[in-house]
């Protein structure tokens, strides 16, 4: 059976109870109460039938939504571009992997920080009164795991300097740290003049280790 028009016959069945417990078995059903139960049954059929057109018109909006949705991705997948976009990506990782700072051993690494420091400073005629490095995990140790980190085997050198105030050297420093070939970040900068003028400048590079087992701090 239909199920609406099985709701329909219980509905009815309900109402007829009540109107029986609440005037009596004996009750002679009037030509006014016919039209009554009448109209109420049609109300109750008309709603039912709104109900039903509303689910229907909301499960073709659906269905229409996930069609069109499919042929996108049919088109995606027969076009070429994904393929496009994973040799983009490889081109840019080999691109960015080219500006970490390499070397045999991260003491080897630090060393030639170090000095491509120091020969830009001597670029522009600047002394370091110190110049301190330091070099820690790019990812807490507690991120790696079995499955390594993508970032595992990357560590970050950071290099404190210490130096006398020159404007227009700080300035040829600054440049070199941005056109260089190697990814080079200022973590910091205070530049003071006037009594006791000088410079307080921390670099970092980027050290990508062969050995994982390599990640922890300098020592």
């Amino acid at each position: 059976m239909n199920p609406a028009l099985e709701t329909l016959r219980l509905r009815m069945q309900e109402i007829r109870a009540q109107i029986l417990d609440r005037f009596g078995h004996d009750l002679v059903v009037t030509d006014r109460l016919k039209v009554m139960l009448t109209g109420a049954a049609i109300i109750l059929i008309f709603s039912l039938l709104l109900g039903l057109n509303s689910f229907v018109d909301g499960l073709e909006t659906r269905h229409t939504r996930v069609q069109v949705d499919l042929e996108r991705l049919r088109e995606q997948i027969e076009a070429s571009s994904w393929q496009d976009r994973k040799s983009e990506s490889q081109v840019l990782k080999s691109i960015l992997e080219e500006r970490l700072w390499t070397a045999p051993t991260p003491g080897l690494a630090e060393a030639g920080f170090e000095r491509w420091l120091r020969d830009r400073l001597m670029e522009h005629r600047m002394e370091p009164q110190q110049l301190q490095i330091r070099r820690v995990p790019v990812t807490p140790q507690a991120e790696t795991s079995a499955d390594q980190h993508p970032l595992a085997n990357v560590q970050r050198m950071t290099v404190k300097i210490l130096m006398p105030f020159d404007q227009s050297g700080l300035i040829g420093f600054l440049e070199n740290i941005a056109t260089g070939e190697k990814s080079l970040v200022v973590d910091r900068l205070i530049a003071r003049s006037g009594r006791n003028p000088r410079i307080e400048l921390d670099v970092s590079a980027f050290y990508r280790s062969q050995d994982p087992a390599s990640t922890g701090g300098a020592p």
